[in-house]
């Protein structure tokens, strides 16, 4: 368990955009959208690989006496040390284990005090006076946790926060509800499979290009064959559904996935790994404003990417790195080329 509460002076934050080099950041300028002459909040957009803003958040010059909490506490059970195994009971629940995170943060303007040292919830994440806020829960439920053959995994998240801007309250609430299933095959194959339910809904000021309400639902599954203990090949494939019901007329996206890896390990001296990918987005409607929430960055259409990583130690006080990604995101555009190569020397 933690906790740790402290006063102080805090201010309300705002976000700034500062320049960077092409491909270095995560958010790209599309222009002075509103002829204002200013570069407004919601003139810019999350971008996946080509950004070349980052947001910087920043305190205003105004001082607030506030009160800080950061608690948090983790539990874990392993049923199988708690019962006799050889019981029906105990039988049944040995094989279950479970873990629990529980984290809340409050930084808040409430003058009385009590009311953050204590944890009373209701007084959380108020418009009144919280400056930043969120409530963090996860709860997963393992069956045969460690065994290789098969096991289980089910997990809910929940994440419920409050930020204060100098442009105004943003609220988010996130949930995850899924299942994991892993098994062995055969000796050298096995499969790992994610049935994942997210809901992201952001609420914020009308003119934000942040408000979102996003309902999506995907299944992963991914095979991974080792013919030798240096040797992986993997095959993923991930098909799933994203609505967002904060337009007039909801925008779905229909996602489906395939990704092939090869992985080669040099007895400890270096690494080759080889990715080929394709996504394709199948949109609804051409109309509405999309999320980046909501496609994760790529393009509605066909994108292809393309990855190479040579990692290698020449000796130990040399070690070499060499990386290659290629892509091309929707029709009509251009193929993308990015390599890298670095050695470092240690002395």
């Amino acid at each position: 368990m933690y906790y740790e509460v402290s006063t102080q002076k805090s201010a309300r934050l705002q976000k700034v955009f500062v320049r960077v080099e092409q491909g270095t950041g995560n958010f790209t300028y599309l222009g002075d959208i509103n002829n204002n002459g200013i570069a407004d909040e919601n003139e810019f957009e999350p971008a996946l690989l080509d950004g070349d803003f980052i947001q910087v958040t920043l305190p205003t010059d105004e001082l607030f006496p506030v009160i800080d909490l950061k608690t948090s506490t983790r539990w874990k059970i392993n049923f199988s040390e708690l019962v006799d195994k050889n019981t029906v009971i105990g039988k049944i629940i040995s094989p279950l284990s479970s873990e629990t995170l529980w984290r809340i943060e409050e930084n808040s303007r409430d003058l009385n005090y009590a009311n953050i040292y204590l944890l009373k919830l209701s007084t959380f994440q108020n418009e009144n006076t919280t400056i930043r806020g969120s409530n963090y829960i996860q709860q997963d439920i393992f069956i045969f946790e460690n065994d290789q053959e098969l096991s289980f995994r089910l997990r809910f998240t929940q994440r419920k926060a409050l930020n204060e801007f100098s442009s105004g309250f943003e609220r988010y609430y996130n949930r995850e509800q899924s299942i994991r299933v892993k098994f062995k095959m055969i000796k050298e194959v096995s499969n790992q499979t994610d049935f994942v339910n997210l809901i992201d809904n952001v609420s914020a000021p009308v003119n934000s290009n942040r408000i979102r309400e996003i309902n999506s639902n995907n299944l992963i599954s991914e095979f991974s064959y080792r013919p030798d203990k240096n040797i992986e090949v993997g095959f993923r494939i991930k098909a799933g559904r994203s609505e967002d019901t904060h337009p007039l007329t909801p925008t779905v996206i229909d996602l489906n996935s395939q990704l092939l890896r090869f992985n080669l390990s040099f007895l400890g001296t270096g690494r080759l790994r080889i990715e080929i990918e394709r996504s394709e987005l199948l949109s609804n409607t051409t109309e509405n404003f999309i999320p980046y929430e909501l496609t994760n960055g790529n393009q509605i259409g066909k994108n292809y990417f393309w990855r190479l990583n040579f990692d290698y130690r020449l000796s130990s006080f040399l070690q070499t790195t060499i990386s290659y990604d290629g892509r091309v995101q929707g029709s009509g555009n251009r193929v993308i080329h990015t390599a890298r190569a670095e050695a470092r020397a240690y002395f």
